[in-house]
């Protein structure tokens, strides 16, 4: 019985790294698509935009099949995907950052 809980405990810890990574790529790949908003590269920017939303997209329907969306534990996960998929979709409707104007 002690060996299922700790078995359980590193599922969820190897799961929680991987989901860490997956969070701070996507947030990566978010400043990425905000510098190329500002350097004027609008096709990088949309690009990069949709990638963003479509990793959220999928590692929060992950989270829902793996039925980890229940547990307060993996609340922040949730969080920081929903937090970067709406950010991203307000600066695509937005336009911000958009070049300066001259």
């Amino acid at each position: 019985m002690a060996n299922d809980r700790r078995k359980k405990r590193n599922t969820f810890r190897k799961f929680e790294r991987t989901m860490i990574r997956v969070v701070v790529s996507a947030l990566a790949v978010f400043l990425l698509m905000l510098f190329a908003a500002a350097g004027g590269i609008g096709w990088l920017k949309w690009l990069l935009g949709i990638t963003v939303m479509a990793v959220c997209v999928l590692s929060t329907g992950l989270l829902v099949l793996k039925q980890e969306h229940k547990r307060p534990r993996s609340r922040w996960m949730l969080a920081s995907f929903l937090g970067l998929f709406v950010c991203t979709l307000v600066s695509l409707i937005v336009g911000f950052p958009a070049p300066p104007m001259a």
